[in-house]
């Protein structure tokens, strides 16, 4: 059984209000520990730690108890789902500095514990006219959008991102771009993802952190 669709509310400018999920990070010089909060049948775009031991979809899945879906951000703006059931070529590899965005169960996710550190030599990279979803260090300096957007135009270039995006626990998205009103201006959550659609795009992106 084979399940892909497109990403939703691909129309810039809409503005939908976003809900906090977010859950308790522990750091230390060995690392980080997250421990994700998704409500019941909501869900949460899923950043891990640059340096993680997950291969493929199902080891995250699998680990991710009451989780129904898993999904990744392809470049051309669909999402590939790895489920219960779903066929072997659906279990898509995990790669480093991305973001699975989760759709919890009737259960919620709350007890699974994710372990990793960050890698302060990496660099992230966006493809031009592509989708990618990006994982935001749990220690990084930018608490909203704007500031995230702004960096992106300093170091790559002003039009090398077309703009940002929150995924919101009901499956819809926030979306920041250049002149987006306040409202839209969303708070980067501890262990939150953010979709990235490029325009000309970049390479070498040095993601700030304390």
């Amino acid at each position: 059984m084979k399940r892909n669709s497109k990403v939703w509310g691909l129309l810039a400018g809409a503005a939908i209000v976003a809900m906090l999920v977010g859950g308790t990070a522990i750091a230390s010089n060995m690392g980080f520990k997250f421990v994700p909060n998704v409500g019941a049948n909501s869900f949460f775009n899923l950043a891990l730690p640059w340096n993680q031991n997950y291969a493929q979809a199902k080891d995250l899945f699998d680990d991710l108890s009451g989780t129904v879906t898993l999904s990744k951000v392809n470049a051309d703006g669909t999402l590939t789902n790895w489920f219960s059931g779903a066929s072997t070529s659906q279990n898509y590899a995990i790669t480093k500095a991305e973001a699975y965005i989760v759709e919890a169960g009737p259960s919620g996710v709350n007890t699974a514990v994710i372990v990793g550190s960050h890698d302060p030599n990496y660099t992230v990279s966006f493809a031009a006219g592509g989708f990618s979803n990006a994982a935001a260090p749990y220690h990084q300096t930018f608490t909203r959008a704007n500031q995230l957007y702004n960096d992106f135009g300093t170091q790559l270039g002003a039009t090398a991102i077309s703009n940002i995006a929150k995924v919101n626990t009901d499956g819809t998205r926030t979306i920041w771009f250049a002149g987006a009103s306040s409202s839209q201006n969303f708070t980067l959550d501890l262990g939150m993802g953010v979709v990235v659609e490029a325009n000309t795009g970049g390479s070498g992106y040095v993601w700030p952190h304390y």
